[in-house]
């Protein structure tokens, strides 16, 4: 099955249609699912000049952005923070995610599109890492995106070029899947109570094929908006180089397409969004999403 195969944009037409689906979409959340798992809509019931979609990252859950999310409600914006497939289990072993697949991702940052278009009349985007590529991908395909906000996005592993993380993707998706932890040293102090402390390489190929998908497409399919990618210029993880790529990419077939901004003199720490990472510093990164998302 190729990318985004299934992914087809149904968009919400006002709030009650909104409200509907995202119970349905909220009806995933099993009694196996952790309180910090659950999709969460922030909305009044009304529809709101602004929308956004806040996708977490691989192994995180809707919790990551719960603080951040709660501060845009209260500045009158209505927010969707979906639970991606294979998240948020009680049981958090990883081998929940061992047979989601790149589609299965996609279909859902998109259903959370649609519920966004019920309850704002402007659809805005962001993703930090897995959903900072998911969120570049809706935005090159769907027009009712405004702007997407990539946060340190998972274009690709750093210190590898594209070509070989292609032979990366193509060696893990052939390779028996093996359950990998974040902290190989045990201590996973970074890791947050409700996260999983560990990924299927299966699950990483997946999300790996979103983010190439977005690169080998970039020059051809900008998105129909706006698109900013946010990065640490200490990112220990994801590759700020493909990531430049893309937003070259972008600008190339149509002028303004895509910033790129780094940040500097944050700690080498990938996830600079969850209030519960020691290394996150929320003082200084909520701020700058804040100004993209609210110009």
């Amino acid at each position: 099955m190729s990318i985004g195969d299934g992914v087809v944009p149904r968009p919400a037409r006002d709030p009650a249609e909104a409200l509907a689906r995202f119970a349905a979409l909220a009806a995933r959340d099993g009694a196996d699912i952790l309180p910090e798992g659950r999709s969460r809509l922030y909305s009044t019931g009304a529809r709101t000049p602004l929308a956004v979609v806040l996708l977490h990252g691989l192994t995180n859950v809707p919790e990551q952005w719960a603080r951040f999310a709660g501060e845009l409600h209260t500045g009158g914006h209505s927010v969707v923070v979906p639970r991606f497939p294979g998240h948020g289990a009680a049981d958090r072993r990883a081998a929940a995610l061992a047979t989601v697949r790149a589609n299965d991702f996609l279909n859902t940052a998109s259903e959370a599109v649609d519920i966004a278009a019920g309850v704002g009349e402007r659809v805005i985007v962001a993703g930090l890492s897995i959903g900072g590529a998911m969120a570049a991908w809706l935005a090159q395909r769907r027009t009712d995106v405004a702007r997407c906000v990539s946060i340190v996005p998972l274009i690709g592993i750093a210190r590898l070029n594209a070509a070989a993380n292609a032979k990366l993707v193509r060696v893990l998706r052939t390779l028996p899947d093996f359950i990998v932890p974040w902290d190989p040293h045990g201590s996973a102090h970074e890791t947050p109570p409700y996260a999983y402390p560990d990924f299927p390489t299966r699950a990483l190929a997946e999300c790996l094929r979103v983010g190439l998908d977005v690169l080998r497409t970039a020059k051809a399919r900008p998105p129909s908006g706006t698109s900013v990618f946010l990065l640490n210029a200490n990112e220990p993880a994801c590759n700020n180089a493909l990531a430049f790529d893309v937003a070259a990419g972008f600008g190339t077939a149509r002028a303004g397409a895509c910033d790129a901004i780094v940040m500097q003199g944050l700690p080498a720490n990938h996830d600079v969004i969850d209030p519960t990472n020691p290394n996150a510093r929320i003082d200084v990164v909520y701020p700058r999403i804040r100004a993209l998302i609210e110009p």
